[in-house]
């Protein structure tokens, strides 16, 4: 029994950076990685809930599946309290950065569709925003009812309007 977490856990595999070439990751991934845990280290004390760590991952790009999810959570509970800091949160998303593959959407790429909806640049897509983005990016001239409904799918939080921590959970649905 060579690897005991399950075949789908790259993120729980030794090893995988020596199928890679040995190669460090770079400043700027080691940047892409800090921006993003910053992110959603929501009381800045250097830790992430496992909770968080699935939408961190797909607010990068990366799409784990269930089953990846429950292994990072056991493992995590286990071995780091149930929450990560920012070296732990490295070392489990080197070898899926040693993977990536070239049609992933990045961080930087996710920040950049929110800026689309995000007209007046102030953290939030309101519903005008969001009926204004659907008619200028895609030829869709939708109904306030409609918008509503969309903004109230991905509202998490009920404050009417979408940030990108909803933005990110609505795009990886």
């Amino acid at each position: 029994m060579q690897n005991a977490l399950g075949p789908a856990c790259i993120f729980l595999r030794k090893g995988i950076a020596e199928k890679h070439g040995h190669r460090e990751l770079g400043a700027d991934e080691i940047e892409e990685l800090r921006e993003a845990f910053a992110e959603f280290d929501k009381d800045k004390d250097g830790l992430i809930g496992c909770k968080d760590l699935g939408t961190l991952m797909r607010s990068m790009g990366y799409m784990p599946t269930e089953m990846e999810l429950i292994e990072l959570s056991q493992q995590i509970n286990m071995n780091l309290g149930g929450r990560v800091d920012f070296k732990d949160f490295v070392e489990l998303m080197t070898p899926k950065l040693l993977a990536e593959t070239a049609g992933m959407i990045g961080l930087q790429e996710m920040r950049d569709a929110f800026k689309e909806f995000d007209t007046n640049g102030d953290g939030e897509i309101t519903l005008d925003e969001l009926q204004l983005a659907m008619q200028r990016l895609m030829g869709e001239r939708l109904t306030l009812r409609e918008i509503s409904d969309v903004v109230k799918e991905a509202d998490i939080n009920g404050d009417g309007t979408v940030d990108f921590e909803e933005f990110v959970k609505m795009m990886s649905r």
